[in-house]
């Protein structure tokens, strides 16, 4: 039989009596426990057919009402190339509509929901909340009050001691950066994108980004967005049912031509031939 003092009961009580707990393990306990805290509530949003980045916009809008691009993407911190995207999705779910001014010109256009984007965000941030009150179950109000008040202290503390790095030591992306950067081009690829246009959906200009992706990765962002869209290409092709011209367009070239020069100087055969040579016509 093992000791009593071996017990998680024990080992508590000992960490409780010390008074004390290492601030690296707080910070691992807390790091895991948003983790997990997050993905229950959005694995909960999304088994409900509803993108995340649209939940978010919408909850926005239902709480603080009529909002342009601009302050959507201040309030949701998101770049505002995905502000703009997400609102073109929206308007064309017809869950948001631009706010008309009657005899007013329109500077800076601003957005409202629609009776059925209300009632969709209604219906979605109702079981949310639910999610959320189910997770805070396991504490008692009391307990749900110190945490509250622990974690403002905390924030407050943290917030402006240090500025968000817009490179990494080395002088690349950071790494949330990188990872919506490179999210953002396999999204987009299948347009005609531009470089200036990814670097804005991480707010860097078209200079910086360009040095600072090519640390990263070692490959300049040009290049990375013509694999991504070579891979595609390679896909379609295996699949042996589209024409050349119509994966041309589809993974975001011009034409065939553009698409066949591309595609040459990447893998270093025409699509033609790559696609004979691997048996696939």
């Amino acid at each position: 039989m093992k000791s009593s003092e071996n017990s998680p009961k024990h080992a508590s009580a000992k960490l409780d009596s010390a008074g004390q707990v290492p601030k690296a393990k707080v910070w691992i306990v807390l790091r895991r426990a948003y983790h997990s805290l997050v993905g229950f509530l959005e694995s909960g949003i999304t088994s409900r057919g509803v993108a995340l980045s649209d939940f978010v916009v919408l909850e926005v809008l239902l709480h603080k009402g009529e909002l342009t691009a601009a302050e959507i993407a201040k309030k949701t911190h998101f770049a505002a190339a995905s502000v703009e995207i997400t609102i073109a999705s929206l308007r064309e779910q017809k869950l948001i509509r631009l706010r008309s001014h009657a005899g007013k010109q329109q500077s800076k256009p601003s957005f409202k929901l629609t009776e059925r984007g209300r009632e969709l965000i209604e219906w979605l941030y109702e079981g949310h909340e639910k999610d959320i009150a189910s997770l805070f179950d396991v504490l008692s109000n009391q307990q749900q009050f110190d945490l509250y008040q622990s974690l403002r202290r905390v924030g407050h503390h943290a917030a402006g001691r240090r500025a968000v790095p817009t490179t990494s030591q080395k002088g690349g992306l950071t790494p949330w950066q990188l990872s919506r950067a490179v999210e953002y081009i396999r999204r987009q690829a299948a347009r005609p994108i531009t470089i200036s246009e990814v670097a804005a959906s991480i707010d860097l200009s078209d200079s910086h980004f360009r040095r600072a992706f090519k640390i990263a990765t070692g490959l300049p962002p040009h290049r990375w967005l013509l694999s991504v869209r070579i891979c595609e290409a390679q896909r379609l092709l295996k699949e042996g049912v589209t024409s050349l011209s119509e994966i041309a367009i589809e993974t975001g070239f011009v034409d065939q031509s553009h698409f066949s020069r591309a595609f040459q100087k990447i893998v270093g055969v025409s699509p033609r031939v790559w696609q004979r040579d691997h048996n696939l016509q």
